[in-house]
């Protein structure tokens, strides 16, 4: 009895399915996001796949916030790529922005009250658009990344992310306290 063995080449690894108005459809059901999506099968014809669930995440989050955007089901593997969300039909646009701006909110800090390090740990608090903040910075200074010239992200230990949307912008006492880390 002889055994087939399926070959796969790096092409094969690498093609990735990108995702528009004419080939997913998305719905929300409670708090998760559904998905359909239409793949070709070998004879040409369309397959309509379901998927009851989905998670969107970002390639780019910082600079190409609505550009390539990874669709996943439950097991991590990519089901398709957005390219732009300007790509999908309104109503699709509505439910993959809204997705994306709950999983990746940042509060956008404007106010820097207290910064104080301890024994390699720094505490802050803040006031942001979601109003005062405390947080906890492990290695301030890798914690903190800067985006563009004049824009930073900050991440506490606990996977939190806060955006100061430009330094330069931050008042005098908020900007002295943090211009040792930048």
């Amino acid at each position: 009895m002889e055994e087939t063995k399926n070959v796969y080449t790096l092409a094969d690894a690498a093609e990735i399915v990108y995702l528009s108005r004419e080939n997913v459809r998305f719905s929300k059901k409670s708090d998760f996001i559904s998905a359909e999506i239409c793949k070709k099968g070998e004879d040409g014809a369309e397959i309509w796949e379901s998927h009851e669930r989905v998670w969107l995440h970002r390639a780019f989050p910082f600079n190409m916030p609505e550009k390539f955007i990874s669709v996943q089901n439950k097991d991590s593997e990519e089901l398709g790529l957005i390219k732009d969300i300007a790509n999908l039909s309104e109503e699709d646009q509505r439910i993959v922005r809204e997705e994306l701006s709950r999983k990746y909110y940042v509060p956008r800090i404007e106010r820097i009250l207290t910064l104080k390090e301890t024994r390699g740990f720094s505490f802050w608090k803040v006031i942001t658009d979601a109003g005062e903040l405390s947080f906890t910075l492990q290695d301030t200074y890798r914690s903190i990344t800067r985006v563009s010239g004049d824009r930073a992200f900050i991440f506490d230990i606990c996977g939190n992310r806060y955006e100061i949307e430009s330094i330069s912008a931050l008042d005098k006492n908020s900007y002295r306290k943090i211009e040792l880390y930048l």
